[in-house]
């Protein structure tokens, strides 16, 4: 895609007269049966390669090179996705980075109904995500594309990101579509038309992700998968910042807290917690419930000779990632293992 195109898709207002049922078609089929994009294409006979109903090129100085339906109503894309001017330069960047591989565009995916962004040798789909949809909605398309043997990476709005220093305090959805396999997370700049890949590479005492940070200048970097381990430390949580949790948990003004229930049932002074209740592991990556919780509900368990490791894992919510290639089961054992670990160098026992 030339600049001129790419600074077009940049400058146009999503209101325009040409946003025909809130979809751009950019790709064509000609009549040789070829794929064509909007900005490199002239004259006629061009067919929607979704629904293969007549398409118009339309072009002009004011307006993005782009084909119109007759009748928008009757494809499937006028209902699959709706793309801001943000998402079109995004996935035209893309577009660009991705030139020395075989790439396509809007490719229809029939088996499934569903339309990447941008799909890459055949095998991999980079979906850029700006708006806030459902989880559920992520998840199924991630399903879809895996039903048919390809791999998914979802591209979140780098302007969205809230940061405390070099830590990122994402949100359910962020964090839906982080591959927690690799603690990787993809971001676009819509106002700089930069793509970045954050490396996660551990917790703060608040929670919140640590990253390194570094821009895409090719697709295949979003491939690569040797970026060097995660932090495997463990970290102790500072008596200020259990404070805080606590007093979190107070303002909630409730006899069934899971926290204050336990520390009340195990006798323990809440501004007296012992070390072993506070301790960050690797594993809590991925587990939403914060660690004085489940350690304090943990150690419940075990003093009532009650514990079992389907009771510890009901104590536990789950994030939810859109690739991750542990189970919860896998995910408990591993997270039990971390902290008897953990609380041996600490030498307490529990």
């Amino acid at each position: 895609m030339n600049e001129v195109y790419i600074n077009l898709i940049k400058q146009i207002n999503t209101s325009c007269d040409y946003k025909v049922g809130g979809v751009f078609v950019l790709i064509a089929v000609n009549d040789e049966g070829h794929y064509v994009s909007a900005d490199r294409a002239a004259g006629k006979g061009f067919k929607c390669p979704v629904c293969l109903s007549p398409v118009i090129l339309k072009k002009g100085r004011y307006k993005i090179p782009h084909f119109s339906h007759q009748r928008i109503q009757d494809c499937f894309k006028s209902t699959y996705k709706q793309e801001s001017a943000a998402h079109l330069a995004g996935k035209h960047e893309l577009y660009r980075l991705a030139q020395h591989e075989h790439v396509a565009m809007e490719y229809y995916l029939h088996d499934i109904e569903q339309i990447p962004d941008i799909l890459v040798n055949n095998k991999l789909a980079l979906e850029i995500q700006l708006s806030v949809i459902p989880v559920t909605t992520l998840i199924e398309r991630t399903y879809g594309y895996r039903r048919i043997g390809m791999d998914v990476i979802w591209i979140a709005a780098e302007e969205s990101l809230k940061k405390e220093g070099q830590a990122l305090k994402l949100t359910l959805f962020q964090r839906s579509m982080v591959n927690a396999s690799m603690r990787r997370l993809i971001t676009y700049d819509a106002g700089k038309n930069k793509f970045y890949r954050y490396q996660l590479t551990g917790l703060t005492e608040s929670m919140a992700v640590m990253y390194k940070r570094q821009q895409i200048t090719a697709v295949n970097e979003l491939m690569n998968i040797h970026d060097g381990p995660s932090s495997s430390q463990c970290l102790l949580i500072s008596e200020s910042a259990r404070d805080s949790y606590i007093r979190r948990c107070q303002s909630k003004k409730s006899v069934l807290e899971p926290t204050l229930s336990a520390l009340y049932q195990l006798r323990i002074n809440w501004q007296q917690l012992p070390e072993e209740l506070g301790i960050i592991v690797p594993s809590q990556f991925y587990i939403r419930t914060h660690p004085i919780q489940w350690q304090s509900r943990l150690r419940l368990l075990v003093i009532r000779d009650e514990f079992t490791m389907q009771k510890f894992k009901e104590e536990l919510d789950f994030f939810v990632y859109y690739a991750s290639d542990l189970d919860h089961e896998q995910l408990t054992k591993q997270l039990l293992q971390e902290y008897r670990e953990a609380v041996r160098n600490l030498y307490v026992q529990i």
